[in-house]
């Protein structure tokens, strides 16, 4: 899940992620809110309420796009196809031994099925699990369709994925699969409640990833907003954290989070170290551009 809007970043903040990374992705060009982007072998044009700058690249590029996105009303909106493109394909992933495929679809909303730019991330876990001893354990709260619980799986974790639709969880069991990947449980459930669930249990993870949405509903239609919920449920995941050895992945991605404002919230939270990277994460585009795309913490022990 993610919002229909994203805080608005400054330039020098933006933790670019090299248009050589590991996934087979490329920001073609971004512009007059929208952003042109090539996934695997298919381009494809989306609405981007971030890129508020002129286009760089020429209208007819822009044209040529496999699929063209237009929104609606809130996220939902209409893809329209001039090349005969499928609608579902592959994407590839490839750091140090792990190598993978994601089916990415189009869908009755923008997204596709993987958000690139957690690539990033992806990279650091899999460096803070090569130095992890054991059997590690993850946790991967919000987790849309799993991408990142199966690079750490992939990976040698055992892994729990928490998201409350059901469509998405189905989504990454077929990619689960597609990757033979199997030490990952699927958990359809509430984060909140999953957690709470999990203290009373005295469980421990050794990695926690969160990529809660801005506004969001449970699988039992409990509803939540970052700014009033995220507080409570940060004290009880700092609880989860194995007290040794560990790492953390926090992204947000709403207006009325700001960094400033998360990081004042961050430090109301007892036992949360005092000392994590903090950034904001980001795309940079073959033509120059560069879209700041959420607030990233992290940390390790």
């Amino acid at each position: 899940m993610r919002p229909q809007q994203k805080p608005p970043q400054k330039k020098e903040e933006i933790k670019i992620l090299p248009l050589s990374s590991a996934i087979d992705y490329e920001l073609l060009d971004c512009g007059g809110r929208r952003k042109l982007e090539r996934f695997g072998k298919l381009v494809v044009d989306r609405s981007e309420s971030e890129a508020e700058w002129p286009i760089r690249i020429s209208k007819r590029e822009w044209e040529k796009a496999d699929w063209h996105f237009y929104e609606e009303k809130g996220k939902k909106g209409t893809w329209t196809n001039k090349t005969n493109a499928p609608e579902s394909w592959e994407i590839e992933y490839e750091y140090h031994d792990v190598k993978l495929r994601f089916d990415l679809k189009i869908t009755a909303f923008k997204h596709l099925g993987v958000f690139q730019e957690q690539a990033e991330n992806w990279k650091f876990m899999q460096r803070e699990l090569l130095k992890l001893k054991g059997k590690v354990k993850v946790l991967n709260l919000f987790a849309y369709t799993g991408a990142a619980s199966i690079v750490a799986a992939a990976a040698g974790a055992h892994v729990t994925n928490v998201d409350s639709v059901k469509q998405v969880l189905n989504w990454g069991r077929e990619n689960a699969e597609k990757n033979n990947v199997e030490n990952i449980r699927w958990i359809l459930e509430d984060a909140r409640k999953f957690v709470k669930k999990a203290i009373r249990r005295g469980d421990k993870f050794q990695g926690i990833i969160m990529d809660p949405p801005a506004f969001g509903l449970g699988s039992k239609n409990e509803r939540w907003k970052i700014e009033n919920d995220l507080q409570e449920l940060l004290q009880d995941v700092v609880q989860l954290l194995h007290p040794k050895r560990h790492f953390f992945i926090l992204n947000t991605y709403s207006p009325k989070l700001p960094m400033q404002k998360l990081e004042n919230l961050l430090r109301k939270i007892e036992g949360f170290p005092t000392k994590y990277d903090s950034t904001v994460l980001g795309l940079k585009s073959a033509s120059g551009q560069q879209l700041g795309l959420g607030n990233l913490v992290r940390f390790s022990k």
